[in-house]
């Protein structure tokens, strides 16, 4: 069952103030618990701000860029509580494929998954309506992606029974494009609670890299994820699952996987956030929920990731105690990861993340309400943070309630074109008190905005509202629109591929925010030639300066006897350079090259070595130029680090 992931949070209201790393306000929020939830529904009323606003005279009217087109329908509008991952595509075939949860009626007593299509000519298989995906007694929580042949594979969570225990289940469209679905029950959890809302992407050797989030029965309170590898055998019509596998421990549904579409690559990357608040994660305590991490792994194959490898991307800076009570330089880093994250590979192999942040003062246990920014970063530039979209872009007010778990600007989704143009789609809360709903809640309305890279991400564009759904104050139920959970294809072609819910009564039916409606789900296709390239958004930096007159930040020092690779040295290079590795024990290694398609160029060393550090010569005389990737391998165990070859 859902859990409750929303927060409680007591508002502060005063005047708005946005906070980026390195500016230091007074925080506007009082940090509290945020409660789980349990029982067959959700049942919270959300903080609100009830403060009477003038009704304009003239509803602006909308201006939608590009062209949406009715998919279904459904009543249980928030399709995922954090990371949407993805939920349609374009496949090799030129169609383009959707999936969703569908709530029969009011109050969701029948969900299930349901499907559609719209072949290249632009036709839909069951036109504005789908068909069911699972029979199952109920689903929900769905991500897709196709295989080589254009079969869907929906993959969700599934109770089979009623009033039984949820499991991870994926379904296979058993005529490519057709609709027919068989679906397949992974195997039982193997946490104490069940582990559900699955996030799912196939790599090129068609292995579907599956990873999910234990369901705590206790607010605050840490939550195992797992990963789960499988394969479908489309002559058999079967999946085969492999062994959960713990990834780490976290507090939010943040987790999200994505494959290389590179041909003969295997290269897989996973992403999550992970509390600050603890070494050793303990089920028992509440922790904030807030105080987040971007967690990483990358593995050239894909196969038996060792996710004890994984780097700590943000690595936000913790409070320096010994400078209060100047609280803000004590504070240092003032933002943090929160509840959503997202994946990607581009046609060049390299790995892209974008997420998203708001502020959290540590020392205080408080944070801005609404305040939030989307941060892109890229193996390309691995030392550059960039920004995508800034809440001070969109004249926000803090005092106004986004509903719970939301911040203004968040979920962000990235795809690239042929031309390795890379766009990112993410939602942004119109927080115009002009353009609330009825009292007394006064929900703002969700919109879709859409950003563009020309140069691998180092920059974007700043946004633009492609639906600009403009919801007249005091908008009652059913004439409210918000777009909500937006979803976007990987591919990008002269079009970029959205789907997102258009609820019509703004806020979350399931935290009793709004009204149970029935919403359409949207097919939006927005034309890159209508994506403005310019202005560039502002870029600032993602972590505080070193304070003037102290030492830089002390970094983690590896222990010198743990299964490690050293960076090498000289990098760049030409020809020869130096790789040190590090083992903890007697064991038999291999050391391999790789070239940016995931192919193994090379053997560098292979046998058995002792504990302690070792120095092997790499010598690419027979090598061009270009990016080349060391993968140390001893057993499961993995690490690997970039090279840079320059003749």
């Amino acid at each position: 069952m859902l859990r409750k992931m929303f927060p409680l949070i007591l508002l502060a209201m005063v005047i708005p103030a946005l906070v980026v790393a390195g500016i230091h306000q007074n925080p506007k929020t009082t940090v509290s618990n945020f409660p789980m939830i349990s029982g067959s529904e959700p049942t919270l009323n959300a903080p609100s701000s009830p403060v009477s606003y003038p009704i304009p005279a003239i509803d602006e009217v909308n201006e939608i860029i590009g062209d949406t087109f009715r998919l279904g329908i459904t009543w249980y509008e928030n399709q995922h509580n954090g990371t949407c991952g993805r939920m349609n595509t374009l496949d090799p075939d030129g169609w383009r494929q959707f999936s969703w949860m569908k709530a029969e009626e009011s109050g969701a007593i029948n969900r299930h998954i349901w499907w559609n299509g719209i072949d290249p000519n632009g036709t839909q298989v069951f036109p504005g309506t789908g068909v069911a995906v699972e029979s199952s007694n109920r689903g929900g929580f769905v991500n897709m992606d196709v295989y080589n042949n254009g079969a869907a594979l929906p993959t969700y969570h599934q109770t089979p029974t009623q009033g039984g225990v949820n499991f991870t289940a994926v379904s296979a469209d058993l005529v490519p494009h057709a609709g027919a679905f068989l679906d397949f029950l992974a195997p039982a959890s193997p946490a104490p609670n069940v582990i559900i809302w699955p996030r799912m992407q196939l790599s090129q050797n068609q292995t579907l890299h599956i990873v999910s989030t234990e369901n705590s029965p206790t607010a605050g309170n840490a939550q195992q994820q797992f990963y789960l590898p499988a394969t479908y055998n489309p002559g058999t019509l079967s999946v085969t699952y492999g062994a959960w596998t713990l990834m780490d421990w976290t507090q939010t549904i943040a987790a999200d996987v994505n494959t290389s579409p590179v041909a003969g690559s295997n290269k897989t990357v996973w992403a999550w956030t992970r509390s600050r608040e603890y070494a050793i994660p303990d089920p028992t305590l509440t922790y904030t929920q807030l105080n987040n991490d971007i967690h990483y792994l990358i593995d050239l194959d894909g196969q038996n990731p060792d996710f004890s490898q994984a780097v700590n991307l943000t690595n936000f800076i913790p409070p320096d105690l010994s400078l209060l009570p100047d609280t803000a330089r004590a504070n240092r880093d003032t933002l943090r990861a929160y509840t959503d994250v997202n994946c990607f590979i581009d046609h060049n192999n390299y790995v892209h993340l974008t997420f998203t942040t708001r502020s959290y003062f540590s020392i205080e246990g408080t944070s801005y309400w609404n305040a939030s920014l989307i941060w892109h970063w890229s193996e390309q530039f691995p030392d550059t943070f960039s920004i995508i979209g800034d809440t001070s872009y969109y004249g926000y007010h803090d005092n106004i309630d986004c509903g719970a778990w939301n911040v203004i600007a968040q979920r962000p989704s990235l795809g690239e074109d042929a031309a390795g143009n890379l766009y990112c789609m993410y939602q942004v809360y119109d927080t115009d008190t002009l353009h609330l709903t009825v009292a007394p809640n006064f929900w703002p309305s969700g919109e879709i905005y859409m950003s563009v890279s020309t140069d691998g991400g180092m920059h974007w564009a700043m946004g633009t509202n492609v639906t600009n759904t403009r919801t007249r104050r005091d908008a009652l139920p059913g004439q409210s629109l918000s777009e909500l959970t937006p979803t976007m294809a990987k591919k990008v072609d002269t079009y970029c591929h959205i789907q997102y819910t258009l609820d019509t009564d703004a806020g979350n039916i399931l935290q009793t925010e709004g009204a149970w409606t029935e919403s359409n789900i949207k097919y939006h296709r927005v034309p890159v030639s209508l994506i403005p390239t310019t202005p560039l958004a502002p870029n600032i930096p993602l972590h505080v300066a070193p304070l003037s007159g102290t030492n830089p930040e002390p970094q983690p020092v590896q222990a010198p006897n743990a299964f490690a690779l050293k960076q090498n040295y000289p990098n760049p290079f030409n020809p020869s350079t130096a790789i040190t590795f590090t083992l903890d024990a007697v064991s038999t290694i291999t050391l391999d090259v790789y070239n940016t398609r995931g192919q193994m160029v090379t053997n560098v060393v292979e046998g058995t070595y002792g504990p302690g550090e070792h120095t092997v010569n790499f010598d690419a005389v027979n090598l061009p130029s270009g990016v080349y990737f060391c993968k140390l391998t001893s057993g499961q165990r993995t690490a690997q680090q970039k090279m840079v070859l320059m003749k």
